[in-house]
């Protein structure tokens, strides 16, 4: 039986021991190289007058021109959650947040199929023997360079000392590798510079997180043709799609599992904290053939418009607010905030008016990744509603995060990534495509429980929508008891 065997590399900068690194013993050069650049200790391999590696003593010596001295940089460390007890030095994190990834750098769904299943296929260490790590440079679809090691962070530091060495440009070039997308694999990958990064393992929080802030084009669980898109979406072109390219009924999107979950007071202690950074939409787009035609959004509930209820309640978690309505805007002045009618015209439905939210968004809070939307005719919302969408999103631009309260789902009041406008545009473009779980069906969806609130021991449904004379009754006198 094969196993795979590591030994120590003691690795020295000039006179000063830096690291010592458990590796499986190949390709020291590039390893040490790459560990120097990606600990932002050394710029290029220019800089670099010889190097000399002692396979009887586990050692390698990296001389510069430029005397150095990391002393003080080693005495800050940060504990990363790579394998093998990754760590990171000093000023890394300060200069992650100073390097601009190249915007104009493209990834297509083809080239993404064809490297997975070209990757899978290479003659390799973890075919024959398993527990290893691989991290693979690629230029379009097609690998360039493969490394492997028992952490993955050294398989990365590989490919960093292989690309400086060659001379390697960085800006058009795709990374993948076998191992989580941790916070340590999207700092190595921003540090040399390249764009996009794919593995066909998870992620984690804060490993979205940095390659949100730092502009890297994130992908996770890709396998075959599923993907789960996690940052940079704007760079992936879905050429290979014929979902798309074809403009059939279903999304692009990789379908995943449905996530349940319920609450949790410890996540709601700022309930507020989305104001100004996550538009919300109030939907008032509807005929209201139930309430003969007239517009219900306006009709006086406890001495104020109904829709005014909806408003108050988001103003307090989310913005900016727009409403969605059709026909004439000018109804709604006394609200003081802007009115679009639905982008697709002759009334498609509430799938309409979601997509009118995410245009929206897109010319008036151009930072934003996510819109929320309710029906005006929900007088009840829970205070915490935006707050716990975002959470059971999970910052997951895939993840369409839906209200529940019993056993039903509410299929408008739910928090929308705004990068998949154009695929529910094409899904809205058949006239058929009217139904929104139908559409929510291609994502991930995250299913939030809420309870209501009680009055004389009976619960409120906190997603109470008004539809006809009768529930407009039952609305007065639950609104009564409450301002009781």
């Amino acid at each position: 039986m094969r196993v795979v065997t590591e030994k120590p590399l003691t690795l020295f900068l000039n006179s000063q021991e830096i690291v010592t690194i458990m590796t499986i013993g190949d390709y020291p050069e590039y390893l040490a190289v790459g560990y120097l650049i990606n600990q932002n200790m050394l710029q290029d391999a220019t800089d670099i007058t010889s190097i000399d590696y002692d396979d009887d003593l586990d050692v390698i010596v990296i001389r510069t021109e430029i005397e150095t001295n990391f002393e003080e940089k080693m005495k800050k460390k940060v504990r990363t959650s790579g394998c093998a007890q990754g760590t990171v030095f000093g000023d890394v994190i300060d200069a992650f947040d100073d390097i601009k990834l190249n915007s104009n750098a493209t990834l297509l769904t083809s080239w993404l199929y064809t490297l997975t299943k070209k990757i899978n296929t290479i003659p390799s260490l973890y075919l024959g023997v398993g527990a290893i790590h691989g991290s693979v440079l690629c230029s379009k679809d097609e690998p360039l360079a493969y490394f492997e090691d028992v952490g993955r962070h050294n398989a990365v530091d590989k490919v960093a000392g292989w690309m400086a060495m060659n001379d390697i440009s960085a800006d058009d070039k795709i990374f993948y590798t076998t191992g989580r997308l941790t916070s340590e694999m999207v700092i190595k990958t921003v540090m040399m510079g390249i764009p996009i990064l794919i593995s066909r393992s998870g992620f984690t929080a804060w490993g979205v997180e940095l390659a949100q802030k730092s502009g890297l084009t994130l992908i996770g669980r890709a396998r075959g043709k599923r993907f789960v898109a996690l940052s940079g979406i704007d760079r992936i072109t879905f050429d290979a799609d014929k979902k798309t390219v074809e403009h059939k009924k279903k999304s692009t999107a990789p379908k995943a599992a449905i996530v349940e979950l319920e609450g949790n007071d410890e996540w709601f202690q700022d309930a507020g904290r989305y104001r100004g950074v996550i538009p919300a939409i109030v939907l008032a787009g509807g005929l209201s053939r139930r309430m003969g035609g007239i517009d219900k959004s306006l009709i006086e509930l406890g001495n104020k418009p109904m829709i005014a209820h909806a408003v108050t309640c988001l103003e307090k978690q989310a913005g900016p607010l727009m409403i969605n309505a059709n026909g004439d805007t000018g109804r709604f002045d006394a609200l003081n905030l802007p009115v679009e009618n639905d982008v697709i015209s002759g009334h498609a439905g509430p799938l309409a008016g979601v997509l009118t939210a995410m245009r929206w968004a897109q010319q008036n809070a151009r930072e934003a990744k996510w819109v929320v939307t309710v029906a005006a005719d929900t007088p009840f919302l829970p205070d915490d509603l935006v707050v716990r969408l975002m959470q059971a999103a999970g910052h997951n631009f895939t993840t369409i995060a839906l209200a529940c309260s019993g056993e039903r789902i509410h299929p408008v009041v739910g928090m929308w990534p705004i990068g998949i406008a154009d695929d529910l545009e094409t899904w809205l473009n058949t006239e058929e495509n009217r139904k929104v779980l139908a559409f929510v069906e291609n994502y991930t969806l995250a299913k939030v429980q809420f309870s209501g609130k009680h009055i004389d021991d009976i619960e409120i449904d906190p997603f109470f929508n008004i539809n006809t004379p009768e529930d407009l009754e039952v609305a007065k006198a639950v609104l009564a008891e409450i301002e009781n």
